[in-house]
């Protein structure tokens, strides 16, 4: 019987890193492949040649702060203000690394440092999102094995559609390339809508509806703000459903 139709916990640590290949190599990865096409072109109209800009996916890995960066190169902008702006756009994957190590059981693992920041860097949100997908059906000290296969693979896709969309700069009209940024946002979109957790589902509920809403008071803000208080909002009810729930049976 094939690896592809047996259940993780019969994997062996190669099988479960082939399989963390496979899977990259379908939606989440031709999705990371598309957005960063977008910033290829971004980042070429901005002014950075092909090493600067592939250098700046390997490094940095996060649209948001990419996007950032190549936004103030153009405009001039000084070196430490771009360092701090890249530094904010990605202070979320603060959150990601301390929560996707955490899921990797990675103190358990007794990695030196070098290799547990190489693991880290790759912790992006197409990657963190998958190991929440993933933690269900696979054991946490096997976790980190396939891990490593989605991961890497994911970086391949991410350098090839930056290479890409540099390259294809003049050939991409803008309407199709603001498109293509938006695929990955829309793919995760699409994987927490299909979660197991009510939590999640409800939160995209409330934070989509609250986000057309408030973009009239808090403009570029309002996606921020939605999603804090739909995720704020959707675990105090899930919550005091749940406590409710025990009150009633008791």
């Amino acid at each position: 019987m094939s690896y592809f139709i047996l259940p993780y916990l019969t994997l062996s640590p190669a099988q479960l890193v082939r399989r963390g290949i496979i899977e990259a190599i379908n939606v989440p990865g031709f999705a990371l492949c598309s957005t960063l096409i977008g910033f290829g072109a971004i980042a070429r109209e901005a002014g950075f040649d092909i090493w600067m800009t592939t250098t700046t996916t390997l490094l940095v890995f996060g649209m948001p702060g990419q996007v950032a960066m190549a936004s103030l190169y153009a405009s001039g902008a000084s070196l430490l203000l771009i360092f701090i702006a890249v530094c904010l756009a990605n202070l979320r994957m603060m959150l990601m690394v301390i929560s996707g190590s955490d899921l990797l059981n990675l103190p358990q693992h007794k990695l030196p440092l070098w290799k547990r920041v190489l693991l880290m860097q790759g912790m992006a949100i197409t990657g963190w999102a998958q190991l929440g997908f993933k933690q269900e059906t696979i054991a946490p000290n096997d976790l980190l094995h396939y891990y490593k296969g989605f991961a890497a693979t994911i970086y391949v896709f991410a350098i090839s559609g930056t290479i890409i969309g540099f390259h294809l700069d003049n050939l991409i009209p803008e309407h199709v390339l603001r498109i293509v940024i938006f695929v990955t946002p829309l793919y995760l979109l699409l994987l927490i809508i299909n979660a197991k957790q009510t939590t999640n589902k409800l939160a995209v509920v409330i934070g989509g509806t609250l986000c057309p809403l408030l973009y009239p008071l808090a403009g570029d803000w309002a996606i921020l703000y939605a999603g804090f208080v739909g995720g704020t909002l959707s675990a105090f009810i899930i919550r005091f459903a749940s406590l409710r729930a025990d009150k009633e049976r008791s």
